[in-house]
Formats: structure tokens, C-alpha cells, sequence
């Protein structure tokens, strides 16, 4: 059905050049012969080898030798083209006005040079013109073939970079729940529900293209509660998240890897710190600062290696997903890592279900 279609398109597309080529060429024929449809019907039988000459040209020539970037053989074969069509389209437009439209005397014009002049003109006009159609389509649908490859890598890309965030976040956690469950099995258990709620999130949220925002927040939180378990005294955590995500979504597993980046880089012996704040402003949009105190062993190396593929992810996915309407900023200060988001985010077009 689609093959149909696409000839159907392609048939009407000839059939509308045509058309507009023999009106244009009959109105300018008004400069020599008043009546229009007399042109019209004079024209029709006149632009058959032209016809022949560009279809001749669109489907052998050009796929032939054009496009395999055999310039030098397919300029030759045109021209040589161009010389037989204009002698043989002279010969028969004088055969044509000699014996079938006598009523217009213009047959012996076209056996002189100045008829073979104004021929060779119009074929070069209808091989332009043609030409011109032809390669623009042609730059049109490999456009968008290349478009719908960008996509697509782009899309596989995405998804690249969601499998390695994820792993990563896993292993993270049940590392915590096996620790919990030797030193406290009760409150192994609860880790172990909290974290059944992060695998369900993980496992049917992640893979969409957008959830709601408040739904981001209840995975944050349960990981939040699980490494403040983990940790014990040694964690210090203050967080604040809106109460209404103002019907927002936003790509899954976004916010988690800065998150997780302050625990694993903030660890220290002696204690640290964490605060993360959150808030929606006007224009749909979200700003989530997260600061954590750095220790000492992270504080020794490079600032990049500092960040770990976490936050390199987060970056690249606000690349792909939020190009020119987010803000990303991470910067160490003496003891402290900071982390900087601003994005605006869509409205839910659907309720969740």
C-alpha cells in the first residue's frame, strides 16, 4: 500500500510538471499566435521529445553516470543528446506544421538555424527545470533519511547512557542492604521494601520517555532514606522537595545520579554533609542544587576524575534531550562540591495512570 502511495505521488508529481510546462510555454507562445488552446494543442504534440530526452536523462543518465561521479562521460553523452534531440525535434516539428497543423506557417523556421536556435533552447529549459526537480527531491529524501538516522542513534545513544547510570545505582544499593541486613535485619527489611520501590521505579519507569516529576522525587527519597540508613551518624542530609510538581514530567533516572554522586564523593570517616534543595519557578521550571562537603581523599584528585561517569551522564543526556532550555553546573570550592540545575520542563499532556 505504501509502495502505491509513494508511486501514486511520484506520477502526480510529473504530471503537474508537465502541465505547468506546457502552459507556461503556450502563454509565451501568445507573443506569436493569439489563441491559447491552438498553442496548447500544438504544444502537446510538440513537447514529446523533450519528454523522451529528460526522462532519458532523470532514469539512465544521471543515476549512471551523474551520480557514480562519471562527470566528464555524462556531460559528453548530454550534449550528444541534446544535438540528436534538437535535429530530430526540428525535423518533426516541420514535418508536423507541413502536414497535420498547416493552418500555422511555421514549418520552414524550424528546418533554418533559427529554428534549431529557439529549439535547442527549450530542450535545455526542460532538461534545467527537470534537473532542478529532480535533485531537490533527492536532496529532500536523503535529508530525511538522514534525519531519522540521527534520531535513532540519538534514541540508541540515550539508552547507552540509562544502562550505564543504572547498573551502577544498583550494585550501590544492594551493597547497602547487604551491610543493613548483617548489622540490622529489621531494618534491612524496610531498606529492602524501600528498595524494591527503586527497582520498580527503575524497572518500569526508566525506559519511558518522560514521567511525572513528583514521581522522580519519591525515587529520590527512597534512595536518600537508604544511604542515611547506611551511613548512620556519619551523614548528615537536609532535602526539600516541592510538595506539587505542578503536573510536570521529566526523563527518568535524571536527578538520581547527582544524588548518588554526593554520597559516593562526600564519604568520609570523620562525617559530611549534604543538602539538596529543589524548587519550581514560573515557566515550567525546575532548579535543583545539590551541595555536599568533599573529603579529603577526593578533595587530592583532578577535578574531572572527581565527578566519576555519573554527572558526564547527566550532562550528556541534558544535551540530547533538553538542548538550549537547561543549565548545568559542577564545580568543586575548597571543601565542598556543588551541583547546579536549571531546566524547563513540558507540561503532562495525559494523566497519570
Amino acid at each position: 500500500m505504501a509502495l502505491m502511495h509513494t508511486r501514486f505521488g511520484k506520477i502526480v508529481k510529473h504530471l503537474v510538471f508537465w502541465i505547468l510546462f506546457l502552459l507556461l510555454w503556450s502563454a509565451h507562445d501568445l507573443n506569436y499566435h493569439k489563441d491559447i488552446l491552438e498553442n496548447l494543442e500544438t504544444n502537446m504534440f510538440a513537447f514529446i521529445p523533450y519528454a523522451i530526452l529528460v526522462y532519458f536523462n532523470l532514469y539512465f543518465l544521471m543515476p549512471r553516470f551523474l551520480l557514480s561521479k562519471k562527470i566528464t562521460v555524462y556531460i559528453a553523452l548530454l550534449v550528444l543528446s541534446i544535438i540528436i534531440i534538437t535535429w530530430g525535434t526540428s525535423y518533426y516539428l516541420s514535418f508536423y506544421f507541413k502536414y497535420i497543423n498547416m493552418h500555422v506557417p511555421t514549418a520552414e523556421f524550424f528546418e533554418s538555424p533559427q529554428g534549431k536556435i529557439a529549439v535547442v533552447t527549450e530542450v535545455i529549459l526542460s532538461l534545467g527545470l527537470s534537473m532542478t526537480l529532480f535533485l531537490t527531491d533527492e536532496w529532500y529524501r536523503k535529508d530525511k533519511s538522514v534525519r531519522e538516522i540521527e534520531k535513532k542513534q540519538l534514541e540508541t545513544e540515550l539508552n547507552l547512557l540509562k544502562n550505564q547510570v543504572n547498573p551502577h545505582f544498583l550494585f550501590n544499593s544492594l551493597n547497602s542492604i547487604y551491610i543493613m541486613l548483617d548489622k540490622n535485619p529489621a531494618g534491612g527489611k524496610k531498606m529492602l521494601l524501600q528498595f524494591s520501590e527503586i527497582l520498580s521505579h527503575q524497572l518500569y519507569e526508566a525506559n519511558k520517555k518522560s514521567i511525572g516529576l513528583e514521581r522522580e522525587f519519591e525515587n529520590l527519597k527512597n534512595y536518600i532514606h537508604i544511604e542515611k540508613v547506611r551511613h548512620e551518624d556519619l551523614v548528615t542530609v537536609d532535602y526539600s522537595f516541592p510538595e506539587n510538581g505542578n503536573n510536570l514530567v521529566i526523563s527518568p533516572m535524571l536527578l538520581l545520579p547527582i544524588v548518588e554522586n554526593a554520597f559516593k564523593h562526600g564519604q568520609s570517616s570523620r562525617g559530611y554533609q549534604i543538602n539538596i534543595q529543589s524548587e519550581i519557578t514560573s515557566g515550567n521550571t525546575l532548579y535543583f542544587n545539590v551541595k555536599n562537603t568533599v573529603s579529603a581523599e577526593s578533595q587530592k584528585k583532578p577535578h574531572n576524575k572527581s565527578k566519576g561517569i555519573g554527572l558526564a551522564n547527566v550532562k550528556r543526556r541534558l544535551e540530547l534531550i533538553y538542548p538550549n532550555r537547561h543549565q548545568f553546573r559542577a564545580e568543586q570550592n575548597n571543601s565542598k562540591f556543588i551541583v547546579q540545575l536549571k531546566i524547563q520542563l513540558d507540561k503532562n499532556e495525559m494523566p497519570d495512570s
